[in-house]
Parts: C-alpha cells; sequence; structure tokens
C-alpha cells in the first residue's frame, strides 16, 4: 500500500510540473504578442526591425512607440521597401491615429530651434567681432564727444574697399531675386537721399537714415546734400563757404541762425480786460480773462503762414499743414532771414468778392481796406535746442484805403507779445514732395 501511494503521488507531481510549463510558455507568448503590437511569437519578434527591441530596455509611452514605427516606416520607404513601411505606418497609426502630424510638427519646431540656434551662435560671433574691434580701436576711457567719426569710418572702409555690404552671404541666399542695396549705383543712392530730404528739409529723417551703418553715416555726411539746404534756407544771402567762419556747408546748417521746418512756433497771451459797469450797480464792474494763441508756420520755400486764434494747439496745427489754407483768418506772406532776425510780411485775407455783385466790392475794399503786417522776430537758441524762440523786435501794421496808406506801429509789451516757442507736428513731414533741388 505504501508503494502504490507513493506511485500516485509520483504521477500528480509530473502532471502539475507539464501544466506548470505549459503556463509559462503561454505566458511568455502572450508578452512577446503585447511587446510586438501582436501577431506572433518569436518568429515574427525576429522579423521586425531593430529599432523596435528598444521597447523591452524600458517603459515606453504608447506615442513614442508609434513614432518609432512610424519612423521606421519612413526608412524603409526611402530604401524602396513599400509593402514592410505600410505595415509599419499601420501599426503606428492604430497605436496612435494622427501620430504623422505630430511626427512632423516635431520636425518643424527643430528646424526652428536649430534655426535659431544658428543665430544665436552667428549673433555671438558677431558681438565678438564687435568687442575685438572696439578693443582694439577705441580705447574704452575714450570720449565719443573727441573722435572725428567720419575719419575713423572712411579709414575702417578703405580697408574693405567697399561703403556697405549685406551682413553676410547666407542672408543673401535667402532671398535670391531680391538686390542688396549696395548694388545700386551711387549717383543713385545720392539721388534718393535727396528724396529722403526732400523740398521741405526734412533733416530728422536723413539722421535716423544716418544711424542705420557706418556707409549710411558717410552718405548722410554728403556736402552736396548740405550745400542745397544752405542755399534754399538763405537764398543770396548763403556767402561763400571760404570766407565764412564754417569749415563744411553741414556745419553752416547746423549752427548758422535759421527756423525749423518741421512744426510750428506758438506763443499763448492771455490778459485781464475790464467790462463796463453795471446800471444797476455802479460799484459792479466784470472782468473779463481774455486767451489766446499765436501760430508761425515756415515753409523752406520762403513761404510763411500766420494764425492768432483762441483755440487750442491740437486743432490749429493741423489747419497751417499746406501752404495755401482755404481759412480766411490765416494769413499768408513771405520772410527772409538776415542774420539772426526773421523779416516777415504778411496779409490778410479777405472773402472772395469776385462773384459778387459789382457795387458789393468796393463797399468791402472800402471798408476793410487792405491790411499788410510787417514782423521783425529774433531766433535764440535755448540749452535744449537749437533756435527754438523767437523775440519779438517790431510789429506794424500798413493799412491802404481808399489810395490812402496809415501805418500803426504796435507797443511790445511782454504780456501781450510774449516769446514764441517751437513745437514739433509730425503730420507735417509724413511724405515728400519733391527732392531736393
Amino acid at each position: 500500500m505504501d508503494t502504490t501511494g507513493d506511485a500516485g503521488k509520483e504521477d500528480d507531481d509530473e502532471s502539475s510540473s507539464h501544466v506548470q510549463s505549459a503556463l509559462e510558455d503561454f505566458r511568455e507568448k502572450w508578452q512577446q504578442e503585447l511587446a510586438g503590437g501582436g501577431g506572433g511569437g518569436s518568429s515574427h519578434k525576429k522579423q521586425l526591425p531593430a529599432g523596435s527591441a528598444l521597447m523591452d530596455n524600458g517603459p515606453v509611452s504608447i506615442e513614442q512607440q508609434a513614432k518609432n514605427l512610424f519612423l521606421q516606416g519612413s526608412e524603409l520607404e526611402r530604401t524602396g521597401k513599400v509593402f514592410e513601411a505600410m505595415r509599419l505606418y499601420r501599426r503606428a497609426v492604430q497605436l496612435v491615429p494622427d501620430i504623422e502630424f505630430k511626427v512632423y510638427d516635431k520636425k518643424v519646431s527643430n528646424r526652428q530651434l536649430d534655426r535659431s540656434n544658428e543665430m544665436a551662435l552667428s549673433g555671438s560671433k558677431m558681438d565678438q567681432l564687435a568687442n575685438s574691434m572696439n578693443k582694439t580701436n577705441i580705447n574704452d576711457a575714450e570720449s565719443l564727444e573727441e573722435v572725428d567719426l567720419v575719419m575713423r569710418f572712411q579709414s575702417m572702409l578703405s580697408k574693405s574697399g567697399k561703403l556697405f555690404e549685406s551682413a553676410s552671404a547666407a542672408d543673401r541666399m535667402l532671398i535670391v531675386t531680391s538686390a542688396h542695396f549696395s548694388d545700386l549705383p551711387m549717383e543713385l543712392i545720392l539721388y534718393i537721399l535727396r528724396w529722403v530730404v526732400s523740398n521741405e528739409l526734412d533733416f530728422r529723417s536723413l539722421e535716423r537714415f544716418s544711424g542705420v551703418c557706418r556707409g549710411f553715416y558717410l552718405l548722410a555726411k554728403d556736402p552736396e546734400i548740405w550745400k542745397r539746404a544752405c542755399i534754399r534756407v538763405y537764398g543770396v544771402n548763403v556767402g561763400n563757404l571760404k570766407g565764412s567762419q564754417f569749415s563744411s556747408w553741414r556745419e553752416m546748417y547746423i549752427n548758422r541762425p535759421r527756423v525749423h521746418f518741421h512744426g510750428c512756433y506758438i506763443s499763448r497771451t492771455s490778459y485781464l480786460r475790464l467790462g463796463e459797469n453795471s446800471f444797476q450797480d455802479q460799484f459792479y464792474r466784470p472782468v473779463q480773462l481774455v486767451e489766446y494763441f499765436r501760430y508761425f508756420r515756415f515753409f523752406a520755400d520762403g513761404r510763411v503762414l500766420m494764425l492768432t486764434s483762441p483755440e487750442e494747439p491740437q486743432s490749429c496745427v493741423s489747419k497751417l499743414k499746406v501752404r495755401s489754407p482755404a481759412q480766411n483768418e490765416i494769413l499768408k506772406g513771405h520772410y527772409r532771414l538776415h542774420n539772426d532776425e526773421v523779416i516777415i510780411a504778411v496779409q490778410r485775407n479777405r472773402p472772395n468778392v469776385q462773384n459778387q455783385r459789382p457795387g458789393r466790392k468796393k463797399e468791402i475794399e472800402s471798408e476793410y481796406g487792405q491790411q499788410t503786417f510787417y514782423l521783425e522776430l529774433q531766433v535764440v537758441s535755448t540749452t535744449k535746442r537749437a533756435f527754438s524762440q523767437l523775440h519779438w523786435r517790431q510789429y506794424s501794421m500798413v493799412q491802404l484805403r481808399n489810395s490812402q496808406e496809415k501805418t500803426t506801429a504796435f507797443e511790445l509789451a511782454p504780456t501781450k507779445y510774449p516769446p514764441l516757442y517751437f513745437s514739433r507736428v509730425k503730420s507735417y513731414h509724413q511724405e515728400s514732395d519733391g527732392p531736393l533741388k
């Protein structure tokens, strides 16, 4: 009985060991199918590309698995194995349906990152080059006010042989069809500069142009441009450069007294005016506060506009934008510069009486007559801005009525005729009407 019991126990142990081994084989095959995305055993695992074996080395997300399968399929497609690539594409899409778009976005972001790194690297190289130039050419303790930038830039550019050029050859390869500014002839570039300054003498735009690079800085110092500007401002009184106290036409334009053209000269006058006594109370007498503004707008061709109005400057400066305004309250005339004084002659505009009946025209002329105002103003500079004030020197009016001329000289009291201060108006030089002649 003992032997038979032992034999039965051995049979039970053998059957349980077979079941355990079969269960382990099933678990192994099941894990392989899960790791390979379905389909089949160890033989299928050997058919997979080498990249898929990396998944067994650690925990990998489903999106990363789909990305690896998609990239492996693209490599197979490049080599001509289209059917194998399609099988990997299908498996990748089963894991992540939009894996193609995600891979594309990842490539685009990597390209942008590489490009930004290249730009940062080139920028750092340019900074290093600029620092080396500063160390070799400019002393740290040197003051820029004592440096002749024209001579320094000319010496730098004489070594390269070019006034200016593009930053690098790679920048020019980006847009093949376009031409760089340095490809233009020098005569054409100087003619463009004459349009930048324009016949209104917009030298503020020329200053911005000169701040671009060393070549533009030298072009902005062209003596022909500054000579034309001096002739346009001072006219027959410009004189000869050799007999003057200035070493260049640019120095003459900057330091010689003149008026500004990119804004208005404005003054505000306020005073108290007594009214009439009340008929009910003889001790009551009203007092009125009178406040008004004077505006002068000068043009480079010798014209001037004068306006006296109680309105604020925000609403009045737009009326003085054109040379021939239609408003009758604006006085039009001409001016001339004589040393540091501006001599002005303006006339008052009267209503148009050409279309009136014949008798009415004579009535208007006899009532108002012709009024001409003569002014002499002194150009004064301040510590903050040159030629920014106009001080009164003389003011008179000549009235012609019925062939009789009457002259009235005004008393220039400081309270009624305060200095005029210059104020820049951005809208005056928004566009160029013609080149500097």
